[in-house]
């Protein structure tokens, strides 16, 4: 009898438990989770489970970027990113459009730190999302999962 009251109390705390999840917290709750439950998913998040279960990294050499003020070199941004691709067709395109990928990255962090957009480059998270949407925008859609960086540091001139 004590064997069925506790298996019955361990119930009823996990159907709370997953109850109060999915009330109060639903990005918590796993996509396809929330949609057997019949909850709203937003496309992006649709987009993120989506993701490839395997996937593996290109290491682009650190990039010194010369950070201008004043109409001289003020300090150096050294960048080392890591592109997180699927094996395979994506892998061998992504690694075709390195100097394209390299030039980019110069060409829009050069853009991000000359107009001093908020919060701008000493932000990794905002940066990161705008190379990865310029990524997407410079080869296609799809093509990189994610992009991480290695190291990230402005180095003053002297």
């Amino acid at each position: 009898m004590k064997i069925v009251i506790i298996i019955v109390a361990l119930l009823a705390l996990i159907g709370g438990g997953g109850f109060a999840a999915v009330t109060f917290a639903p990005s918590m709750v796993p996509v396809p989770v929330r949609t057997l439950l019949g909850i709203e998913v937003s496309q992006e998040e649709m987009e993120a489970a989506a993701k490839p279960s395997v996937t593996t990294l290109i290491d682009i050499e650190p990039i010194t970027i010369p950070i201008f003020e004043n109409g001289t070199v003020d300090r150096f941004l050294v960048m080392h990113v890591l592109l997180e691709v699927e094996p395979g067709e994506k892998q061998a395109y992504v690694n075709r459009q390195l100097p394209r990928l390299i030039d980019m990255f110069i060409t829009y962090t050069h853009a991000l730190a000359a107009l001093d957009v908020a919060p701008g480059i000493q932000d990794r998270q905002f940066l990161k999302e705008r190379l990865l949407a310029k990524i997407d925008e410079t080869i296609g859609k799809g093509y990189v999962v994610n992009l991480l960086f290695s190291d990230l540091f402005e180095r003053p001139l002297s």
